[in-house]
């Protein structure tokens, strides 16, 4: 592909254009460096010359009459063309430092990206592609000098056309709001004037249109590729057949977009459509945002949506999709239906404002600004009766333009479970999942207005929404404000909700534990201002009652009360059961006794719990009763039961591959364990040779820790048998969860359980959406996470005493 494809070079030449020399530099530049992208984006399409070639014949395709543009926009058009994707070219050493970490270029972190995907090149890829745009732009900006006299504008000393270039190829992966913003319509060079916002509109939709058989475009290969498809596969279900995409309707004289083509998967088609609505979206938008234009050639003289001619083959779409009525599903998710009460409005938006300013925390350290004065989250409730509204104002991170539309626009898309925060490798773990909390704050206000700015935007972003609405009044302005975001309510509504104010702050105290964040009630009538702080739930600190589990548990803060401990831990194995304890030696083929032998307890703990033999013995003076019970009783052990002076041994084993026989044993040669026989136990041990006995193994559960001393679990405390004597409070994520109520599986007989309190912000930990409870296997696993530290708690703690 040479720079005599490109139609807008042609017509330069035609005009005898002073711009045509450096275009040929740039082109050879371009040509050159552009096949690097395959460095990282092997299995990607082409992202050569010949589709920057392509690129810029559709951007004049698109143009309604290209005699009407000066030398300068046509220029601007074919550099934008040629560099728009240079962004995609990684060196080696910028490999490196990605795989590092330590790459500045990049808003995500590959290790989190690698980690995710299981794939090193696709995590290349994933770092570098949305950022490949800005990429473009500084790649321009840090070309030698001599490179940069290619953009000069002719028979000019100082006029360059090089940042003009670097924001067109900014603008071509970007949201259509920056090129509305950040973009001009009117500007000169010299005696030239230009639409750099027309231009850049030209370069976005003809990226999207150089799509046939060997090419798939960026964003349509970025939804069919995780999905499992490969460009292979791709090829061989769908196939474009045309190259030229843009037609003229002579009957109205109306430029028209259409794709021929077949396909054969059901899979991939469905992916395509997606694309099309895309490319109907963005077309729809360019050619509003050309109307506005106050000189008409400019307008986008093209049909805002697009002709497909794609037929399928062995397999029939309808016409017919998926459609969402909006006032039905905000109905379902934003009432009482959900969160049971209106007040819970409130706690939804306060714990949004926690997330910002948690972040903002962790953001705030790497930022020049705080370096001297320290970032100081603070969250206030205002309540305004001068002006008849209520506020929650946070200092947190804030929402830029791109954020509100992608996700807090989006009902049921959550910012936080995105892979664009999660990439970003965040320490901190938000209380949001699900992508409606702020629907519930339409429970307090049927109007609401939200106010933010992004920390490192300087726009203010303001929205205006209504509960029984669609649509939103969205506008920018630019701002030395502070980042963060109010939510203003209507202040009648919303104390209507609550009875009074003090109930506001009742209500935020009983929902919210301390977590570094000063909560305020902010009081204003008649030009007068008073301040409440909030008194949040604080953690008692350890004591003999108090029990801090903090050390024994990941990501939990919090305790348990508790009173009266008496605990029987066991110091050797005679307290496994009170009963004397013997251990086999299958070497001697004897039982020897457990206190003659010096051992460790942690050897016979596997798993959890000591196992060992019971077996009860009977003496001669008792054996003519114990006949007569088990005569009348026909089973041993309702006999032994009845028979008051029965005494019991525990046969201990260290040996994990001895054979143990359990059951009943009235005969000499009868085993017991290893080679020890019932003779040898009537012999050694006062046995009644005439009446059985019943081998059974037992095992109790145990909790250790480097010390020989053990403390066993009661028996028979099972979830669901035991609840606390007063209230348990559990906090996700510094949020009470009101219906979370802590059952133990297994509990130390001598401790009384008075109250507990935790903040859990543990990332397997989370709420349902009503965030009133925890899933069924959160509960449980959490339980037994409390239920095992509070042992080992106990075992650090409590003194060592028999009752």
């Amino acid at each position: 592909m040479e720079l005599r494809n490109s139609n807008i070079f042609l017509e330069l030449e035609k005009r005898n254009s002073l711009f045509v020399n450096n275009l040929n530099n740039a082109f050879e530049y371009v040509k050159n460096i552009l096949p690097m992208i395959v460095t990282v984006f092997t299995n990607y399409t082409q992202h050569d010359v010949g589709h920057s070639v392509r690129v810029s014949n559709y951007m004049y395709e698109l143009v309604d009459d290209i005699n009407n543009l000066n030398d300068l926009e046509i220029t601007l058009m074919l550099l934008a063309a040629l560099f728009h994707d240079i962004g995609m070219v990684v060196t080696e050493d910028e490999i490196r430092l990605i795989k590092d970490d330590i790459y500045t270029g990049i808003e995500c972190k590959y290790s989190l990206v690698v980690d995710t995907l299981k794939n090193e090149k696709l995590a290349l890829q994933e770092c570098i592609r949305p950022m490949h745009a800005i990429r473009s732009a500084q790649h321009l900006y840090n070309l030698k000098q001599d490179y940069k006299v290619w953009f000069r504008v002719p028979e000019s000393t100082n006029l360059s056309m090089l940042e003009d270039v670097a924001k067109l190829c900014q603008s071509h992966n970007g949201s259509i709001d920056w090129i509305k913003t950040e973009i001009d319509s009117e500007g000169y060079k010299g005696e030239n004037f230009y639409n750099l916002q027309y231009i850049a509109l030209l370069l976005r939709l003809a990226d999207l249109l150089d799509f046939d058989e060997q090419r798939t475009p960026d964003y349509l290969y970025h939804l069919i590729n995780p999905k499992g498809f490969s460009d292979s596969e791709w090829k061989q279900h769908f196939i474009i057949h045309n190259t030229k995409k843009i037609y003229l309707n002579e009957k109205n004289n109306q430029k028209v977009i259409r794709f021929f083509g077949e396909s054969s998967e059901p899979g991939i088609h469905r992916k395509f459509l997606k694309y099309i609505d895309y490319i109907n979206k963005e077309l729809l938008e360019a050619v509003n945002i050309s109307d506005t234009f106050t000189n008409t050639k400019y307008v986008l003289n093209v049909k805002p949506n697009i002709e497909n001619k794609v037929k399928t083959n062995r397999f029939t779409f309808s016409d017919f999709k998926l459609d969402l009525d909006y006032n039905a599903v905000t109905n379902l998710l934003m009432g009482e239906r959900i969160y049971g009460d209106k007040k819970y409005g409130l706690r939804e938006l306060i714990q949004n404002s926690i997330d910002a300013c948690m972040l903002m925390k962790e953001v705030a350290k790497d930022q020049e600004e705080f370096i001297y004065e320290p970032y100081r989250p603070y969250i206030n409730i205002v309540l305004d009766k001068d002006k008849n509204e209520a506020i929650v104002v946070d200092n947190g991170v804030g929402m830029s333009l791109d954020i509100l539309k992608k996700y807090f626009l989006n009902v049921g898309v959550s910012y936080y479970s995105s892979n664009e925060y999660k990439y970003k490798g965040y320490d901190y773990r938000p209380i949001g999942n699900y992508g409606i909390g702020f629907l519930a704050c339409f429970m307090l206000s049927d109007n609401v207005k939200v106010n933010t700015k992004r920390y490192d935007d300087n726009k203010l972003n303001c929205i205006e929404l209504e509960s029984n609405s669609e649509y939103i009044c969205l506008t920018q302005a630019n701002t030395q404000r502070k980042q963060g975001t109010e939510v203003i309510l209507d202040l009648q509504e919303f104390i209507t909700t609550f009875q009074n104010s003090d109930k506001v702050k009742e209500f935020i105290e009983k929902n919210f534990v301390s977590c570094g964040i000063p909560i305020k009630i902010v009081y204003i009538k008649d030009g007068a201002t008073v301040e409440q702080e909030c008194k949040l739930t604080e953690f008692m600190e350890n004591s003999n009652i108090i029990a801090r589990l903090d050390k024994y548990m990941n990501n939990i803060t919090g305790y348990v009360e508790i009173s009266n401990v008496s605990i029987d831990f066991i110091k050797c194995l005679d307290d496994v059961d009170g009963t004397d304890a013997y251990l086999y030696d299958n070497k001697t083929n004897n039982l020897i006794r457990a206190t003659n032998i010096k051992i460790s307890l942690n050897d016979f703990v596997e798993e959890g719990k000591i196992t060992y033999l019971s077996v009860p013995l009977i003496e001669s003076a008792d054996s003519t009763e114990f006949k007569k019970f088990l005569e009348v009783l026909d089973d041993f052990n309702e006999a032994i039961n009845k028979l008051d002076s029965a005494e019991y041994i525990n046969i201990f084993s260290l040996s994990e591959t001895l054979d143990i026989y359990e059951g009943q044993h009235d005969y000499y040669s009868d085993n017991i364990i290893g080679k020890y026989t019932f003779k040898q136990l009537c012999e050694e041990h006062g046995h009644d040779i005439s009446c059985p006995t019943y081998v059974e193994k037992q095992q109790r559960t145990i909790i250790h820790n480097d010390s020989d001393i053990l403390l066993p679990y009661s028996k028979n405390k099972t979830f669901g048998s035991y609840l606390w004597e007063r209230k348990d409070r559990v906090f996700v994520k510094n949020v009470f969860v009101s219906d979370f109520a802590i059952t133990l599986p297994y509990l130390a007989d001598g401790i009384n359980l008075k109250s507990a309190l935790f903040n859990v912000k543990n990332k397997a930990i989370i709420p349902n959406v009503a965030r009133n409870n925890v899933p069924k296997e959160g509960s449980e696993k959490f339980a037994y996470a409390v239920g095992k530290a509070l042992h080992l708690w106990i075992l650090d703690n409590v003194s060592l005493t028999k009752p």
